[in-house]
């Protein structure tokens, strides 16, 4: 399957009865909230997709599980250079429908609730809701993207080095007031 033929919007529920599955690349410049934190040229900057829809029709939940993967180009905030960041993100979320199914996840799954705004009829488990899986995605890596991207070693370039310092001594304003000083009590 293409980046053409990626799906923006699915209909988990339904999807996930046809067994769907996705594995290929995208643009970066498809995921806009990254795009706008990425630093030069992202033309040619790619994100690595592999994603399945599977159900548990016992307990009415649709799972997404799935990897992603990128480089973003960001800038350092030691030096002002640019730093390519890896994004990489396996995931497993619980696509529900209904609040009451959380008490079914363990407690430390990972789950979205589907909002009445994204399905027709809320909870009729034959309607299916339709979600930005892009979005979705997007979300993943907007996750693990630092608040503060550096390099693992670099120099700060604001920030002087201690030799720097010793250098560029200054004089001492008050020297001149300490020579009067020694001038008057003579």
């Amino acid at each position: 399957m293409s980046a053409n033929t990626f799906p923006s919007q699915i209909e988990p529920f339904k999807w996930a009865e046809q067994g769907f599955t996705w594995s290929g690349t995208l643009p970066l410049s498809r995921f806009a909230r990254i795009a706008r934190e990425a630093v030069g040229s992202i033309d040619d900057q790619l994100i690595n997709i592999d994603c399945k829809l599977s159900m548990d029709i016992y307990h009415r939940i649709v799972w997404l599980d799935g990897h992603i993967e990128t480089k973003v180009p960001m800038e350092c905030q030691r030096c002002l250079g640019p730093v390519e960041i890896e994004l990489v993100s396996d995931f497993h979320l619980a696509l529900i429908d209904d609040e009451s199914l959380i008490e079914r996840l363990d407690e430390d799954a990972d789950f979205i609730v589907l909002g009445e705004s994204e399905s027709s009829k809320k909870g009729d488990f034959d309607t299916p809701a339709s979600i930005d899986l892009l979005a979705l995605l997007e979300d993943e890596l907007l996750l693990l993207m630092p608040l503060s991207p550096k390099h693992d070693a670099c120099e700060h370039k604001h920030q002087p080095t201690i030799q720097d310092v010793v250098e560029e001594k200054r004089d001492n304003p008050f020297d001149v007031l300490a020579g009067l000083k020694g001038k008057l009590n003579s």
